[in-house]
């Protein structure tokens, strides 16, 4: 029979889960942070990587409760109701928000990309696993991402091009495993996302279902790789990840100015490349209201969230 506390274990999951995948809608914002916070990082990395030869003969020999058991089945059930749910239901929500209220939204993901990192560095620090050579790394490739010349938008896949969808699914899902490192800004550089939030508003089943194959393949690959560095070089890792996270600061920045347009399926004007601004800088070139304090409060307030509900502890990596 459930008890309260596992109900509640499973319900907290499933929040996760769903705040993990509202994150991957965001180019700049990673579900693996959301899972770092969470304190669920290493037991969501040690359940992927279960999946391997030994479950595969559990699974043969019918004994399925051990193959369940064995891969944490309830705890990845949860969090994949929640990612699928929040794929579903806020694709739409989140893309009308970054379009009506740009600096409010990156302002709100600016405030929980900085006092997580800061949380994280604290932590390394606090256990003296702080590598700073590595730190100063994961910032310079951050920043250098950020800066990638995006590739020309995809309106379609057909034949043959389904296997581009599927390696960009594998791609994505690789980085969304890693804090710091948004698999939707991925996405974005391959010139796929505004074509798969279009598809997943739409719930079309047939790139929805080939783009999860892509995932899947990223997912149980680059899963044990994480793993595997994590437990013979945690200080190195994360003081990597820590780096990665402070990086995309640049791509999170709320105030920006657009160099050049693309035109989307529609045949409107969307923004293709953009550049950082002060924020009264910001209000001179556009004639936009900066929005100075309002931004303010709104990463105020993600920030004190962040740090009164999340948490980060070395330990949790273990799985």
């Amino acid at each position: 029979m459930m008890t309260k506390r596992t109900a509640a274990i499973q319900w907290r999951t499933f929040i996760t889960g769903m705040l993990m995948g509202a994150a991957d809608l965001v180019p700049g914002i990673s579900g693996g942070t959301v899972a770092l916070l969470s304190g669920i990082y290493g037991r969501l990395l040690a359940a992927i990587g279960h999946f391997n030869l030994h479950f595969l003969k559990l699974v043969i020999a019918r004994q399925m409760n051990k193959a369940w058991n064995y891969i944490d089945g309830l705890f990845l059930l949860n969090l994949a109701l929640g990612i699928v749910i929040a794929l579903l239901l806020l694709s739409k929500l989140i893309s009308w928000l970054l379009l009506v209220q740009p600096l409010i939204m990156w302002s709100l993901f600016l405030g929980l990309i900085i006092v997580a990192s800061l949380m994280l560095l604290k932590e390394l620090s606090t256990h003296n696993q702080l590598r700073r050579s590595w730190l100063l790394l994961g910032v310079l490739a951050s920043v250098a991402l950020a800066n990638v010349s995006l590739l020309q938008p995809v309106e379609s896949f057909s034949g043959w091009g389904y296997l581009w969808l599927v390696g960009a699914g594998a791609l994505a899902i690789s980085a969304m495993l890693l804090p710091g490192v948004s698999g939707s800004f991925i996405l974005l550089m391959l010139g796929i996302y505004p074509f798969l939030i279009a598809r997943l508003a739409a719930f079309d089943i047939v790139i929805i279902a080939i783009f999860a194959i892509g995932c899947s393949f990223g997912l149980l690959a680059f899963s044990r790789l994480i793993s595997y560095l994590l437990k013979r070089y945690t200080a190195t890792v994360m003081s990597l990840l820590a780096g990665l996270m402070m990086g995309s600061v640049v791509k999170l920045w709320p105030w920006k100015h657009t160099t050049s347009y693309r035109l989307n399926s529609a045949g409107l004007e969307v923004p293709l490349q953009q550049e950082n601004l002060m924020p009264w800088v910001y209000s001179q070139m556009t004639g936009v209201d900066n929005q100075l304090i309002w931004c303010l409060l709104v990463f105020l307030l993600a920030g004190f969230l962040v740090a009164k509900f999340g948490r980060i502890q070395l330990q949790d990596l273990a799985g």
